[in-house]
């Protein structure tokens, strides 16, 4: 006897069809793999240290990290540390350009084997959605390349794994995504830009004009298919190229000749035809329009092919400090003078400092100044509450600070930092003299 499939076997089937055919959120999240970062904590919570103040500290920094990103512009260079007795995570969030192609290198320096790891995400203007993560560098890898498909600012996230102390030189440069549309070692020059005026104003420009000597190659920027050989009154003889992998088409115009037809594969370097001055640039120089379009119209190609962030500025502040805690001699814009920070990074003249409430800023390295010596001193009849940090509710130091020659190295938002014997904690100013 034919049976009728039950109720739940119908809504099981329709479920799973959903999440396998609907292209939402939801089900991007469900099947989207595990990141490195995600599998390292979920491999410490099986190791049974969720509840641990490491594991904790360690996921907080990296949520911080997310949450409360240091601003930078590519090239950018730092030299950093990470300490194994403090978990930190890095946020650097940046702008880059649609055809830029981000890279990341990242050059470790440590006796010991170090799991190091690196996500970028699209960072929205409204930061109340959150960062979107949107690719992770492999387990043990030292660099990360991402090409930019929109206008947009991006966050670094850099984090080591729990107990780790390590240097590293971090440098984010941008480099062109696609190949240059004129052949290697040929005379060029691009002599008009993106959006200049054309016809009196009633248009603009949706190209770069590259000069060259009539018949000098044309050549692919990148591997894909010829979709279109063809001409018309603007652009003359054209051909339309589009990458392999990417949602863009590459318009090649004023060509003198067309060396491949409709469909043809080709590889970055090809010959598609002969640079001259077709169409409405019978009056011009020859030259070839590049142009690069997308499902929402053109786009500059000038930093799909030059974006010209290749050489970041050199460090000089010493890096040889990175790790100890210095003094801020002037008031700053977002801190007050005598504020202790641990220095984390060095970037050209100064550093990137972490301040004693674990957020970050940058400092010049002539606006600090070593620790060791006194503010002033205290004369400590009485023991007070020494705590790990300048927050009541920090835990509290064991060892006992009173006397007449306690000294304060630092003060931040209503605290004192007092050192005494090698023992080093926070007091509240409230009732001292």
């Amino acid at each position: 006897m034919k049976r009728t499939p039950s109720l739940f076997t119908f809504l099981l089937f329709s479920i799973t069809l959903i999440c396998w055919s609907c292209n939402n959120k939801l089900s991007r999240s469900i099947f989207k793999p595990a990141t490195p970062h995600e599998t390292y904590a979920e491999q410490l919570k099986n190791a049974g240290l969720k509840e641990s103040t490491l594991y904790r500290t360690w996921m907080e920094s990296a949520s911080r990290s997310l949450r409360q990103p240091i601003t930078v512009s590519v090239p950018y260079l730092e030299k950093g540390f990470f300490s194994s007795d403090l978990p930190e995570a890095v946020g650097l969030v940046f702008e880059a350009r649609q055809g830029e192609q981000l890279n990341v290198l990242l050059r470790l320096k440590s006796a010991d084997s170090v799991r190091l790891f690196m996500d970028l995400y699209a960072y929205p203007i409204d930061t109340s959605s959150g960062p979107k993560h949107l690719i992770s560098a492999k387990a043990g890898d030292s660099t990360l390349s991402y090409d930019i498909d929109e206008n947009a600012r991006y966050l670094l996230r850099v984090q080591p794994e729990l107990l780790a102390t390590v240097s590293y030189d971090l440098q984010l440069t941008a480099g062109p995504s696609l190949e240059h549309p004129v052949a290697k070692g040929t005379k060029n020059n691009i002599g008009s830009f993106w959006g200049v005026a054309r016809d009196a104003g009633q248009r603009k420009h949706e190209g770069i004009d590259i000069f060259a000597a009539r018949s000098t190659p044309a050549v692919a920027a990148a591997d894909g298919v010829i979709s279109r050989v063809g001409t018309n009154n603007l652009g003359g003889k054209v051909v339309f190229l589009r990458p392999d992998g990417r949602g863009i088409n590459l318009y090649y115009a004023h060509l003198d000749s067309q060396l491949v037809v409709s469909g043809q594969q080709v590889k970055i370097g090809d010959t598609i035809g002969l640079i001259g001055n077709t169409g409405n640039a019978i009056t011009t120089a020859p030259h070839l329009h590049f142009g690069i379009y997308t499902n929402n119209g053109a786009v500059d190609p000038l930093p799909f092919i030059r974006p010209g962030k290749s050489t970041a500025a050199k460090v000089i502040s010493n890096s040889s400090q990175l790790g100890d805690t210095m003094r801020v001699t002037t008031n700053q814009a977002n801190l007050l003078k005598n504020t202790p920070v641990r220095l984390e990074a060095a970037i050209q003249n100064g550093y990137r400092v972490i301040l004693p409430n674990r957020q970050k800023t940058f400092v010049l390295q002539q606006a600090l100044q070593p620790i060791s010596s006194a503010i002033r001193t205290l004369r400590m009849d009485s023991a007070s509450v020494v705590y790990t940090a300048p927050n009541p509710m920090a835990a509290q130091l064991q060892a006992t600070l009173k006397g007449p020659g306690v000294k304060v190295i630092g003060e931040y938002q209503g605290y004192y930092l007092i050192e005494q014997e090698n023992n080093r904690g926070w007091i509240s100013r409230e009732g001292l003299n």
